[in-house]
């Protein structure tokens, strides 16, 4: 009997390190993972730092409009969207150090994962894009031929300001040129303003230019549809709405 209860105590001992040992190597590889995933977007500042110090190739994946209005020195830009952003990337050879950012890093971070699994070995993406580049204080570059978007908020921000602290509805939509659902839900917030200006006020706001906006209010994806009054948000909502659902929350907290 003595010997069965010994024998059950070495089993126990033994499936207890064995589980201590399964739970220290499931912890490691999950850190692993983690930092992995880190490294795909630096600061703006270790961005900077690494970019001009040290022979890289710097790509800006926005829109040629987007790029236009404002670049990184020395970025080259193939944009994301265009179709063929895998066949221009083979100018590239993997082994360089290749430098991705975008607007807010969300279309650089797709591209920093397709280029990584076609075997491109350094990669560095710029985390919160150039929209973060910017809230840092570092220089960008533009096109002297570049038209500034005609569409922005139509009165200024201490205006806007005011409003949202009044006691009329404020509907918000956040969005850009470049924004393919933006510009599909364009039509339907043009005709919120116009037919229901007894019941809202609306701002169309382009991020590209009213930044500081964008950044006060979190704005990394777009269209990004925000209703408030009296200061509080009473609707936030990524993505794209139509006219129904526009009018529906029009009615529903005017």
């Amino acid at each position: 009997m003595k010997n069965i209860n010994f024998n059950n105590n070495i089993k126990t001992i033994k499936f207890a390190f064995l589980m201590k040992y399964i739970l220290s190597l499931t912890i490691a590889i999950f850190l692993v993972a983690c930092k992995t995933q880190s490294n795909s977007g630096l600061s703006p500042a270790d961005f900077n730092k690494k970019i001009t110090s040290e022979e890289v190739k710097l790509i800006d994946v926005r829109t040629p409009e987007e790029y236009n209005e404002g670049f990184i020195k020395g970025a080259i830009n193939i944009d994301w969207n265009a179709g063929d952003f895998e066949t221009a990337m083979t100018q590239f050879d993997k082994d360089q150090k290749i430098f991705l950012y975008c607007r807010s890093g969300k279309r650089s971070g797709s591209a920093y994962d397709l280029l990584k699994k076609l075997g491109y070995k350094h990669l560095y993406n710029l985390g919160g894009g150039i929209i973060a580049w910017k809230a840092a204080q570092l220089p960008v570059e533009a096109k002297a031929s570049a038209q500034v978007s005609s569409k922005h908020i139509e009165t200024n921000p201490i205006d806007f300001k005011t409003a949202i602290y009044g006691d009329k509805l404020v509907f918000v939509d956040f969005n850009a040129t470049w924004c393919g659902p933006c510009r599909r839900m364009q039509p339907f917030v043009d005709i919120i303003k116009e037919e229901r200006s007894s019941d809202v006020l609306v701002y169309s706001i382009d991020t590209d230019i009213e930044v500081a906006l964008a950044q006060e209010y979190q704005i990394f994806n777009l269209p990004t549809v925000i209703l408030l009054k009296k200061g509080a948000v009473l609707y936030r909502k990524e993505g794209y709405h139509d006219q129904k659902m526009l009018n529906d929350l029009v009615s529903k907290y005017k």
